[in-house]
């Protein structure tokens, strides 16, 4: 009897439990649970995630999934950079920091006294002001003096299912933290914002068993998601194949076995991450649906779908950089896409969205162009649903762009716990069991 596995992912605006039968043919995936959520401003005005809630709503999946029947394995994935502090009696200090937060405003202080170049040689992590390294230096020194350990939230997760305190290799390498050559904490990076190495675990493989739940097996996954998402997405990867892995984010790059660790690169502001069971991903962060998603709070109650598919029927227009940190967080970001793309300030939402479609077209078409062109594009993750995306972007590159699974990432993280239990030989051997387009 084929094993079945759940997948916990939790996504930065919806986390979704997924009960994933494996076996010899494609992986079978019923998402068992879902909720949306956003982060909440607490009275000292420090923008934070509902942690307690989160933590609530992954047992209520996780026991959805056991109704269902018996499970081999748990994994868990999150967004990347972001972590929580424990105490000496391995208690969370405070609710995780979000990233989007506006406390890392002044990372270029720490860039300057570090030095570009040697952030990127050391760890080949492009400069983000909201990486872990920046958000640590800018961190309440108060909430740091009851803390004993940091562990990114993947990891967190697992802490509360096992009671272990582990590290694991992609999500630690979001962090900028991690010297790229040896894989380990950075002493002169940790040592550069005053933290104390012990307060780092060990950074382990994805497929390590970090102990059990309810006696369920709970393994070390891509605990980075966009790390669980190429894992998922599709039979096709390696170095003839660029991804776009498009949620919330825009990740667009593609699997080498080697980082790209050039000056080209550095000023390309590439990022290199490291594949959840082997190889790099060298890409490129950009802004994804979050544009819509943040946006969508001007135009009432419009559906977004019924939105995309009447910006389809109108002709490409303006475009704007979604690479520009101006859309991390703005207050209004209808307002800022109007603002920067040159729009009228009564313009239409469908307008609004052809913009943003043909956006991330652009950016993404210029990311794989940086990366020195692709036989093909493999576009995943939600904005696979959107096919003005696909086109316009197989249109700029001039390549084909085909669509992987739309839950690449619950799927990804499914595939890398069934190497672990010996399901599949490796990501290869996962790999093969993918059908073509979206489960």
């Amino acid at each position: 009897m084929a094993p079945a596995v759940v997948a916990v992912d939790f996504g930065a605006t919806s986390i979704r439990v997924c009960r994933v039968e494996l076996g010899d043919g494609p992986p079978v995936l019923q998402v068992v649970h879902r909720y949306s959520h956003e982060p909440e401003v607490d009275p000292a005005g420090t923008l934070r995630w509902r942690w307690s809630r989160l933590v609530a709503e992954m047992e209520k999946g996780l026991a959805a999934a056991l109704e269902r029947g018996p499970v081999a394995s748990i994994g868990v994935d999150t967004w990347g950079v972001d972590y929580g502090l424990l105490d000496h009696r391995g208690d969370l200090v405070a609710p995780p920091v979000s990233y989007r937060d506006h406390r890392t405003d002044g990372f270029r202080e720490l860039v300057d006294r570090i030095g570009a170049a040697e952030l990127f040689t050391r760890t080949g992590v492009q400069l983000q002001p909201f990486n872990t390294l920046f958000q640590l230096a800018a961190h309440d020194p108060a909430e740091l003096g009851r803390a004993r350990h940091v562990l990114l939230l993947p990891e967190l997760l697992v802490h509360h299912l096992t009671g272990a305190r582990l590290g694991e290799r992609t999500s630690a390498g979001t962090t900028q933290l991690v010297d790229i050559s040896s894989g380990h904490w950075s002493p002169e990076l940790l040592d550069a914002i005053g933290l104390e190495a012990s307060w780092f675990p060990e950074i382990l493989p994805a497929g390590h068993r970090a102990g059990t739940w309810h006696g369920v097996p709970v393994h070390l996954v891509g605990g980075h998601d966009t790390a669980s998402a190429v894992v998922g997405m599709g039979a096709t990867g390696g170095e003839g194949t660029a991804f776009a892995s498009g949620g919330t984010w825009l990740l667009v790059g593609r699997e080498q076995e080697h980082p790209r660790l050039d000056d080209l690169a550095r000023e390309q502001n590439l990022t290199n991450e490291v594949g959840a069971l082997g190889g790099y991903r060298v890409l490129k962060n950009l802004a994804g649906a979050w544009l819509v998603e943040r946006a969508r709070a001007a135009w009432g109650a419009r559906d977004i779908s019924a939105l995309v598919e009447e910006a389809a029927e109108l002709p490409p227009g303006a475009t704007v950089d979604v690479a520009d940190p101006r859309f991390l967080n703005p207050v209004d970001m209808h307002a800022e896409i109007v603002a920067a793309a040159g729009l009228g300030s009564d313009v239409d939402a469908a307008v609004v969205v052809r913009c943003v479609i043909d956006s991330l077209a652009h950016g993404a078409a210029r990311v794989v162009g940086q990366l020195g062109g692709a036989e093909r594009i493999e576009l995943f993750g939600g904005l696979a649903r959107w096919r003005p995306v696909r086109d316009r972007l197989a249109e700029l590159s001039g390549t084909p762009v085909g669509t992987g699974p739309i839950e690449a990432t619950a799927v990804g993280n499914a595939l890398t716990q069934g190497v672990a239990l010996g399901v599949y030989a490796d990501l290869a051997d996962a790999r093969r069991h993918l059908g073509e387009g979206p489960p």
